[in-house]
């Protein structure tokens, strides 16, 4: 998972150089120029990379347990940035996702779990609940990681023998495809979360009881 995330955030730095032909902005060049998308976009990339490079070290209990008030450090840079910058970008930018108004449901949902469950893992922590702060950061992460598990989807699923099915022409395929993945990339990780949480956190409610 760490090394996923150092992988997007290689990919991703790139546009921090600032050069409007980049990837995903040559699909956006109508924007590219835009007094609210524009800005919009690099706080929504530059926070994301942030939180999700971040996010892996919260869940290594060795980490924790040595490094308490680092851990508490990163948290808040992790919740804060999600809170008050990663999501809200990432609301106002579903409004200009590529598969039109299919695309922005499936970003508008995200982004609004992404701060709820951000939220939520904050509020449980100050109440010092903290089996149910591990489960809503398991979720906030699984969110967070959408955009790794977002850019698997996409070349697995452009692969021929997947793209045969998904569309007579090239043009159908990348909107399946586009949708999809807006979709996919989220859903995956939200059910891996749960997953997880019952193998992991279920055990230890278990104990307890």
């Amino acid at each position: 998972m760490t090394l996923l995330a150092v992988f997007l955030f290689t990919i991703t730095a790139k546009y921090l150089t600032f050069q409007p032909d980049l990837n995903f902005l040559l699909v956006k060049q109508d924007l590219i120029f835009d007094t609210v998308w524009r800005p919009t976009f690099y706080l929504h990339v530059t926070s994301g990379m942030i939180v999700i490079l971040i996010g892996p070290f919260q869940f290594l209990k060795a980490f924790r347990n040595k490094q308490m008030k680092l851990h508490r450090l990163i948290g808040k840079i992790y919740a804060y940035g999600i809170l008050i910058i990663a999501a809200p970008t990432g609301l106002i930018m579903a409004y200009y996702a590529e598969g039109g108004i299919l695309s922005t449901y499936a970003f508008i949902i995200m982004s609004v779990l992404w701060f709820f469950t951000t939220l939520m893992a904050v509020i449980t922590v100050k109440k010092k609940d903290l089996i149910g702060h591990q489960k809503w950061m398991y979720r906030s992460y699984a969110l967070s990681f959408a955009a790794v598990t977002l850019r698997l989807l996409v070349p697995l699923m452009s692969e021929p023998f997947v793209g045969y099915y998904l569309g007579s022409s090239h043009e159908e395929q990348t909107y399946i495809i586009t949708v999809a993945t807006a979709w996919l990339s989220w859903i995956i990780n939200l059910i891996v979360a749960e997953i997880l949480i019952r193998k992991n956190l279920g055990k230890v409610k278990a104990q307890k009881n």
